[in-house]
């Protein structure tokens, strides 16, 4: 889009204004240079006479007449005067002392009396009105003998208003070039408003067609995009509302396709956990089912890991629920009070468990650095649960098919719980270590990319954090930690 000019700017009424203000100054300029040009054309035409041009002959008509003295009141004379007099424009009368007409091309008596014609001699009198700009009038000569007796007198009437040199009075040529005259300026309005209406028309077309444009896009599910017409009147206004309601729709479905998008994180996340106690499950399921002979302390053992893996299952279930809904609070807590050496064994279980599935070394270690010995903890104990089995699962899916070993220590600090989880396998490649808790990065084997991330999600929420290292022995390690004092534990947002 071009680049908006000051007017452009302006308020459609100033706009309005300015260019009513501007068709009537230019259509009066050119009326003005037009009826001046068409004045001094008109004057100086070659078939144009002016208002003057049979008033101009009658000086050298009236030497004629005097020239002539007596003689010009006879009959004979009247060729030789006609020669002088132009047929056109021109009517005369010759008339004796009393008035009396003897001939010409003038009808009618003109003159009443003797004394009306001395009272007249050698004067220009207005005779009846014409449909010109000027008139018609009479100037009457004296004709005397050659002795300087009066005898009579010469009427010339001429007509004072222009014309065609070939046409008497008023013409098809003076009432073209009237008209032109009447009608220019109505023809300049015409002109300089259809010329103004036209440039108008494209200021304003300018942001409704961007208007337009925009709306198709936002119905072709397009928002990416800008509506870059500012300007200080209602158009503008009207551009800036609309571009306002584009950036609002823009994030209010950005905000519903994220919503989106982390509900399916969630999903997947949850996936991903299940497999663990449902593999712990069937696992203990057909140990007893294979050895009926074990002493009911050995199978409550196996039936009480059957029930912990059970209660996860049913929190996961509870996570789908809420995953479900759609202002849902993603891996929310639910911080208790815990025994943690029941706890510890429970999970120590359940590792030795799952590594004797796989063939491989476990150890599992717990030491209790805290100054007060308390037994008891406040945290999640099933999202700190699944953080071990992600990163047990991750473990022993790395390790080799025979020689594998996983180490799993934990500490208990005076307000932290640490776990570290390490193990023989490839280890961490050195590109992947910046990203390994990023959501959706799978490295070379990962799966759905969310296993780690969800780890450092309830690490963060326990007010402790996560990372990753490789061993000095080959292999792999990730360490986290998560507060456990109840004061700590009373202030997660959950």
């Amino acid at each position: 889009m071009g680049k908006i000019g000051r007017i452009e700017r302006l308020p459609l009424k100033r706009q309005l204004m300015l260019t009513f203000v501007w068709i009537m100054l230019l259509s009066l300029l050119c009326s003005i240079v037009t009826i001046g040009c068409g004045v001094w054309w008109l004057s100086n035409s070659s078939w144009i006479q002016p208002a003057n041009a049979y008033e101009n002959q009658l000086p050298e008509i009236a030497k004629y007449i005097r020239i002539q003295h007596a003689d010009i009141m006879k009959p004979e004379a009247r060729q030789g005067l006609e020669n002088r007099i132009p047929s056109e424009g021109i009517r005369y009368q010759v008339a004796d002392l009393d008035g009396v007409p003897l001939y010409g091309t003038l009808p009618g008596r003109i003159i009443g009396n003797r004394t009306a014609l001395i009272d007249t001699l050698n004067k220009t009198v207005s005779a009846d009105a014409s449909f010109g700009f000027g008139g018609r009038f009479i100037k009457i000569v004296p004709v005397t003998s050659y002795a300087g007796d009066l005898k009579g007198a010469v009427l010339l009437q001429y007509k004072l208003e222009v014309s065609g040199k070939n046409q008497t009075g008023f013409n098809w040529i003076q009432l073209l070039i009237i008209l032109i005259f009447i009608v220019s300026p109505f023809l300049y309005i015409a002109l300089f408003t259809y010329l103004f209406a036209a440039k108008t028309g494209k200021r304003i077309a300018r942001p409704v067609h961007e208007l337009i444009e925009a709306s198709r896009r936002i119905r072709d599910r397009d928002l990416d995009f800008t509506i870059r017409y500012m300007a200080d009147n209602e158009l503008g206004l009207l551009t800036e509302s609309f571009e306002n309601m584009r950036s609002e729709l823009k994030d209010s479905l950005l905000r519903e396709w994220k919503l989106e998008q982390e509900r399916r994180d969630m999903m997947d996340a949850i996936a991903h956990d299940f497999r663990t106690p449902m593999t712990v499950i069937q696992g203990n399921v057909e140990l007893l089912a294979d050895a009926p002979e074990l002493t009911r302390d050995k199978a409550e053992a196996h039936l009480k890991v059957i029930e912990d893996n059970i209660q996860r299952v049913n929190r996961l279930i509870q996570d789908v629920q809420i995953a479900s809904e759609k202002d849902m609070e993603y891996f929310p807590l639910r911080v208790e009070r815990v025994r943690l050496h029941a706890f510890l064994q429970d999970k120590e279980r359940e590792i030795r468990y799952m590594c004797s599935a796989h063939r491989t070394e476990c150890d599992f270690r717990y030491e209790d650095l805290s100054p007060d010995g308390s037994s008891d903890v406040y945290i999640d104990v099933q999202r700190v649960g699944q953080v071990l089995d992600n990163l047990i699962s991750n473990s022993l899916r790395y390790l080799p098919g025979t020689g594998g070993w996983l180490g799993v220590c934990v500490k208990r600090q005076a307000k932290y719980l640490e776990f570290e989880v390490c193990d023989n396998g490839p280890g961490f490649k050195a590109r992947e270590l910046p990203r390994l808790f990023d959501k959706f990065y799978k490295g070379d084997k990962g799966q759905s990319g969310l296993g780690l991330y969800t780890a450092k999600v309830i690490a963060e929420k326990h007010g402790g954090s996560i990372q990753a290292m490789n061993r000095q022995e080959g292999g792999a390690c990730v360490a986290f930690t998560v507060r456990m004092d109840a004061s700590e534990a009373n202030h997660v947002d959950f």
